[in-house]
C-alpha cells in the first residue's frame, strides 16, 4: 500500500492540504491527515476538521483517512522552549498516525508537513526510489510568502517517502531528515504563504519561538511587500517571482 501522510492545526493549511489530495490521488490509496488537540508549543486547540472537510473535492474523499489525535499525555507545554519542541512535540505529532493505523513492513508512506506539495509527475520516480533505497529524502523548491515567489538557491530537504519498516520500532518519532536526498526536486514547499494575521497566530503556535519577535502584522507586511526576510537579517533571500504557469509549481496551480 502507498500512503501520503501529513498533520495540521490551522485553516489557511487546508488549501495545501487539498493541493497535495490532488496531486497524489491516482498514485495512493490513502491519504492519512492528522490533527491534534495540542499545538507544536504543546498548548491546546480545538479540533477544527468538521468546520473545513466540506472544502475538499467530494470526488476525492474516498481516499481520505482523517485521524484526530489526543496528544495531551505525550506532548508537553514548551511555549518558550524551542529544543523541547523539537524533542518531543513534534516526533509525537508527526508518527501520532502510527498509534491509530497497521499497516506492512514494505508500505510506503511520503511524509510530509501541511504546506509541503508532491508534484503529481514525481511520484512515481519517488516510489521507484524508495522502493530501491527503503527511505529516500524529497527535495523541493523553496517558496515564501506567496505561491510564486521562488526562493532563489534555497536548499530544502526534509521530507521524505520511506518503508514502515523502517520506523516502525521506533515511535515517537519525526518521519523527516533521513535517506539519501534525491538529485531531483519533487515539489513545493510554500512556507508562510498566508496572511501577515496567520503569520503572526503561526509566530506564537509554532516550533520556533526564537523568531516570535517578528509577530507583527505591520513589520510582517512590510516583509511580504519590499521581499526582505526579517527573521534573520545575515540570510540570503533572493526571490524570483514566477509565472504562474511555470513547471515547477504544482499541475492544480497551472491549471
Amino acid at each position: 500500500m502507498i500512503y501520503l501522510k501529513t498533520y495540521f492545526y490551522t485553516e489557511h493549511e487546508v488549501k495545501f492540504l487539498i493541493m497535495n489530495l490532488i496531486e497524489s490521488y491516482d498514485f495512493i490509496d490513502g491519504f492519512i491527515i492528522s490533527e491534534h488537540n495540542r499545538t507544536h508549543t504543546g498548548r491546546p486547540r480545538d479540533f477544527i476538521w468538521d468546520k473545513v472537510k466540506g472544502d475538499f473535492p467530494p470526488h476525492l474523499m474516498d481516499k481520505v483517512i482523517y485521524i484526530p489525535s489526543d496528544i495531551s499525555e505525550e506532548t508537553v507545554d514548551a511555549y518558550d522552549d524551542e529544543e523541547t519542541i523539537h524533542r518531543v512535540n513534534e516526533p509525537v505529532m508527526r508518527s501520532s498516525f502510527m498509534k491509530d493505523m497497521e499497516f506492512n513492513d514494505d508500505d510506503v508512506i511520503i511524509s510530509v508537513d501541511a504546506d509541503e506539495i508532491i508534484n503529481s509527475e514525481a511520484y512515481l520516480y519517488i516510489l521507484t526510489m524508495a522502493d530501491m533505497k527503503d527511505c529516500v529524502r524529497l527535495p523541493l523548491h523553496q517558496f515564501f510568502y506567496r505561491m510564486n515567489y521562488l526562493w532563489k538557491d534555497k536548499e530544502f530537504n526534509s521530507p521524505i517517502a520511506a518503508k514502515y519498516k523502517v520506523f516502525k520500532n521506533n515511535y515517537p518519532c519525526n518521519w523527516r531528515d533521513v535517506g539519501e536526498v534525491l538529485p531531483h526536486k519533487v515539489g513545493c514547499h510554500f512556507s508562510w504563504c498566508m496572511s501577515p494575521k496567520e503569520m503572526v497566530y503561526k509566530l506564537h503556535t509554532y516550533s520556533h519561538p526564537k523568531y516570535r519577535f517578528c509577530a507583527d502584522e505591520e513589520l510582517l507586511t512590510k516583509a511580504i511587500e519590499e521581499k526582505t526576510y526579517p527573521f534573520d537579517t545575515s540570510v540570503k533571500f533572493e526571490i524570483e517571482e514566477l509565472e504562474y504557469s511555470d513547471e515547477r509549481l504544482p499541475g492544480c496551480i497551472r491549471q
